[in-house]
């Protein structure tokens, strides 16, 4: 009992030292992740859902209309009415006689059939349906592309901030180090006064950074799991390398661009649907034909009989309806439709000039942050050699605490502005990938 009880003891203390393993992400695996959780994808899903029903509904006017009906009467009382009977001989008086008008039992079943053989409009509504549903599947396809995009940055955005945190509390570790180094020094009588309190403001400076860096880590790790739906006390562990950056792609052609981007192909089948409409404006001129067919059989009778008297009915007909005038609605129709296909084209010319614009600016944000990280690099190796440099000095006595204090915080700075040129550049590979439609692509 007691070995059990240390083995408990120690267990706990163990789980109580090391928290809980995370789970481990790649920027492919966060992906797959977003896509199966995010609920922005899900309500667009379902707004394509709704537009397939749409197509459904409206290709079911072209099958037939078929219906049942059955009836049953049970006559609880007689109706007696009078009923002229005879005569008299020789031409007199009627003789009328209360004869039951009724049947105890009464009986009806009937089928009918309708079929619509014509109908213009309703062809047109089918294929505005059909084009309503390839708009919104490249809309759901476009909002997918947006939401990885987001999420590739915000992956991008959440490394950022961890290397943030690294850096500044590096800097306070080193601060803290130099300070006891100084003192140690100033209790031997080797420092000035005001190297002790320099040292001690740099460090004591660098813990409320260092703070505010952890909060800014915690906020962007918040939003980098709820965008993919990660409970947010599962600890996770970002496996990406930041640095393991892709060369700048190759300008793609306009044509290529189009083909590749849902959101184009979505105002392009808005610009059918357009068209579809117009041809729906001018079916309401032309006439309908509906067709239908039903048969009724019947029966009547006393006790328990059901037919003493039966009866059946076949019919079968067509309708024809001709519009003739409507107060000129329909001529208005014409006119909206054809100011609909107007706006259209007018969308689709706007859309091409705007992506080829993204393109162009893109293209040379890719340029600038590439040259950007090439210039931080080398601005890192020069800051971290001065500092070494100072650090140097000041051993030999060549130097005041001042420079190296300096010195440690341009390098510092220089290790941050390559961190953030490194998430500039991926962030605009992403924004690249989106706008030439690869978002997704892997």
């Amino acid at each position: 009992m007691k070995r059990g009880i240390i083995v408990i003891s120690i267990l706990s203390c163990i789980l109580r030292a090391f928290p809980a393993f995370g789970d481990d992400y790649s920027l492919d695996e966060y992906l797959s992740q977003v896509i199966r959780n995010n609920p922005d994808l899900a309500l667009v899903e379902k707004e394509s859902q709704a537009a397939r029903e749409a197509v459904v509904q409206a290709r079911s006017v072209f099958f037939p209309s078929v219906g049942f009906q059955g009836s049953y009467t049970r006559n609880l009382t007689d109706i007696m009415k009078p009923t002229p009977v005879a005569s008299l001989p020789g031409g007199g008086p009627l003789v009328y006689q209360d004869v039951d008008s009724n049947k105890d039992n009464e009986f009806s079943l009937g089928i009918g059939v309708k079929q619509k053989i014509f109908d213009a409009s309703a062809i047109a509504r089918y294929e505005q349906a059909k084009k309503l549903k390839t708009m919104r599947d490249n809309m759901f396809s476009r909002a997918e592309q947006q939401v990885l995009c987001t999420a590739e940055k915000l992956y991008a955005q959440t490394q950022l901030a961890q290397a943030v945190v690294e850096v500044m509390e590096g800097a306070e570790r080193t601060a803290g180090e130099n300070y006891r180094i100084i003192q140690r020094k100033y209790n031997a009588g080797m420092a000035a006064e005001l190297d002790l309190l320099m040292a001690e403001v740099d460090w004591k400076s660098r813990v409320p950074l260092t703070m505010e860096s952890r909060k800014n880590a915690d906020i962007a790790m918040t939003a980098f799991k709820t965008v993919a739906g990660i409970p947010l006390a599962e600890p996770v562990v970002l496996t990406e390398v930041p640095g393991d950056l892709p060369d700048i792609p190759a300008m793609l052609s306009i044509d290529t661009v189009l083909a590749a981007r849902p959101d184009y192909r979505a105002v392009y089948a808005a610009g059918e649907l357009a068209d579809t409409g117009r041809k729906a404006a001018a079916a309401t001129f032309l006439p309908t034909l509906d067709g239908s067919f039903g048969y009724m059989y019947g029966g009547l009778g006393d006790g328990a009989s059901f037919n003493d008297y039966t009866y059946h009915g076949m019919q079968l007909g067509l309708i024809v309806n001709v519009p003739l005038f409507t107060g000129g609605y329909r001529v208005s129709l014409m006119h909206s439709a054809k100011i609909a296909q107007e706006q259209a084209a007018i969308e689709l010319m706007k859309k091409r000039n705007d992506i080829e614009a993204e393109l162009t600016s893109l293209m040379l944000r890719l340029g600038e942050t590439r040259e950007r990280i090439a210039s931080a690099t080398l601005l890192e190796a020069a800051a971290q050699r001065a500092l070494e440099l100072a650090q140097g000095a000041y051993t030999a006595g060549m130097a005041t605490q001042l420079s190296v204090s300096e010195a440690a915080s341009r390098r510092d700075q220089a290790r941050l502005g390559l961190q953030q040129a490194i998430y500039e550049y991926r962030a605009a590979y992403y924004d690249w990938n989106l706008a030439t439609g690869m978002t997704g692509s892997r």
